[in-house]
C-alpha cells in the first residue's frame, strides 16, 4: 500500500468516508463538458464497474477504462 496512505491519520480517513458516504451528485453528471476518462477496478467492491458505466453514459464523449484491480486502483496499478 502508498506510503502516503499509510500515514493518513485513522481519524481523518474515516471523517473522509462518512462525509463522502451521503454525497449524490448524480444529477450533475450531465454538466461535464471536459474530456473524461473514467477508470474502474474490475474488482472494486465498493464502486462497480456498473457504477462505472452509470458515470460513462452520463457525460458526453466520456471513455471508460477497465483495470485489473479494486478500489484504490492508482495504488493497486500505478
Amino acid at each position: 500500500m502508498s506510503e502516503t496512505l499509510l500515514k493518513c491519520p485513522l481519524e481523518g480517513y474515516i471523517g473522509c468516508c462518512e462525509a463522502i458516504a451521503a454525497m449524490d451528485h448524480r444529477e450533475l453528471l450531465s454538466k461535464v463538458k471536459a474530456p473524461t476518462l473514467i477508470i474502474a477496478g474490475t474488482k472494486d467492491p465498493a464502486t462497480t464497474v456498473e457504477n462505472a458505466e452509470f458515470i460513462r453514459d452520463r457525460v458526453a464523449g466520456s471513455t471508460l477504462a477497465l483495470i485489473d484491480a479494486a478500489h484504490i486502483s492508482n495504488v493497486e496499478q500505478p
